[in-house]
Order: structure tokens, then sequence, then C-alpha cells
């Protein structure tokens, strides 16, 4: 995830805003279902593997740094559309806020619900990136990187190439 970052915050307007990782609150869950298995004594400890844990991680930080961005943006009237890659309905006040500064404010949800309050309060629903299988034909999938690398190199020497139309 860390070249991803790296290489989205070089793209044009794009902002990544990261939260803190909280030390104290990070660790691995024991899957419900296995969780209830193992009290209910039908399976041992030692009968688990790593693929009955998830990773859980808290960060701390990211709404407010998201809400602050937003209500900046709107006040100074520097954009005139915001898409965020969300779902929580934490962000209902920004979203409301960038709206009625005139911003046109388009959500990814990344397949999640969202709440009626949230979906009240956005301009458009998108999705950017579809649920698999039918991610494998997306031409930024990771699968698809390497042949579009290619392309892209010929057609910087060729002196076409524009960032603009990735």
């Amino acid at each position: 995830m860390v070249e991803f970052h790296q290489a989205l915050v070089k793209r044009r307007k794009v902002a990544l805003r990261r939260g803190e990782v909280l030390e104290t609150q990070s660790g691995y869950q024991l899957k419900p279902d296995k969780l209830k298995r193992l009290l209910g004594g039908s399976i041992a400890v030692r009968d688990l593997t790593e693929a009955d844990f998830t990773l859980d991680i808290t960060q701390k930080g990211v709404d407010m740094r998201l809400g602050l961005d937003i209500a900046t943006l709107a006040m100074n009237g520097h954009v005139n559309q915001i898409i965020m890659i969300a779902g929580d309905s934490d962000f209902v006040p920004a979203a409301k806020h960038a709206r009625r500064a005139g911003i046109d404010f388009v959500l990814d949800p990344m397949w999640a619900h969202i709440s009626d309050s949230l979906h009240e309060h956005i301009d458009g629903l998108w999705e950017c990136v579809r649920r698999e299988p039918e991610n494998l034909n997306d031409p930024l999938h990771i699968n698809n990187l390497q042949d579009r690398q290619v392309a892209v190199s010929a057609e910087e020497d060729d002196g076409a190439f524009d960032l603009d139309n990735l």
C-alpha cells in the first residue's frame, strides 16, 4: 500500500490524508465465527490458523483532517468539485458545508453502505473501482499496469504524453 500512496500523492490535484495509527489499539482479532466455535468447544486453540484472524488497525485524526480540508477548500473557493473516497457519516457536516459553497460533492464509498443522512448531502455517488472480478478489467488494475506502463513510455518517446489523459 505504501507504493500506491507514494504514486497517488504525485498525481495532479490529489491530496492524501492519513491518520495516526494508535499502537495501543492495533492488533489481530479472531474472526467471530471462529471465536464462537472456540468458546463453544468445537475447536481448540491449536486448530486456529493465520486465516482465522484479521488485522484490526485504528486510526485517529483522518475525519478531522478531511473535514478541515473540505471546509478550507469551500471557504476559499479553490475547487468546484470534491471527490471523496469514504463512506463515513461523520462527513455529513463537511459535505453539507461544501455544497452550500456551490461545490459539487461526489462520493465513492468503496462498496460500503452509506447512511441516508450522508446520501442526502452529496451530489453524486460514483463507483470508481469495481468489485472483483470486474475490477480485473480496469486499466489501472495492478495486473494491467505493466502493459500500460509500456504504452505510456512509448507515448513519452513520441512526445504525445499527457498526464490529464491517464
